[in-house]
């Protein structure tokens, strides 16, 4: 009995520490910007006819990036990465997603100062990560990230649902 005990808390612990790890943080010496993703009324579900539901199922994001440096910058290339529906083992420590979506987003982020652009993201499921593969300024001049991950950051905030 008091090892059936042990065992539950141990699976609940593991499980509790593996899906609320969260990349760590952003090192300013390898990556020009901070970044704050929050899920932004997230799953949008639709009540009309089953057809219409993958075409109206949409994660949204607010994307704050703030700039560190003097430079405009005019576009960011960002990865979101998320977990395919194929079957795993969910383990510690967690497995890495093996889903990915590549986006350029425009920005108008003046130097030292902080802008945010709402992403959409159409059947893919949910985000675990963004990165940020590279920045463009307004002078042309492009930073790109030294490793996958230096630039990374995990939406913040509880998915909420509502119907449209």
């Amino acid at each position: 009995m008091k090892s059936a005990i042990v065992l539950q808390i141990s699976i609940m612990l593991a499980t509790t520490s593996m899906f609320g790890q969260r990349p760590p943080r952003i090192d300013p010496s390898k990556c020009p910007v901070g970044l704050e993703v929050e899920q932004n009324g997230s799953l949008v579900a639709y009540s009309g006819p089953t057809a219409d539901v993958d075409q109206r199922t949409a994660q949204r994001f607010d994307f704050k990036m703030t700039n560190f440096l003097p430079h405009e910058i005019v576009k960011a290339e960002i990865t979101a990465h998320t977990f395919s529906n194929k079957w795993r083992l969910f383990s510690v420590p967690a497995p890495k997603p093996d889903l990915w979506r590549t986006v350029d987003v425009a920005f108008n982020v003046k130097g030292n100062s902080s802008a945010t652009r709402e992403l959409s993201f159409a059947h893919f499921p949910g985000i675990r990560t963004f990165d940020v593969n590279s920045v463009t300024y307004a002078d042309g001049s492009t930073w790109h990230a030294s490793s996958p991950g230096a630039c990374s950051v995990a939406p913040m905030g509880p998915m909420r649902i509502s119907a449209q």
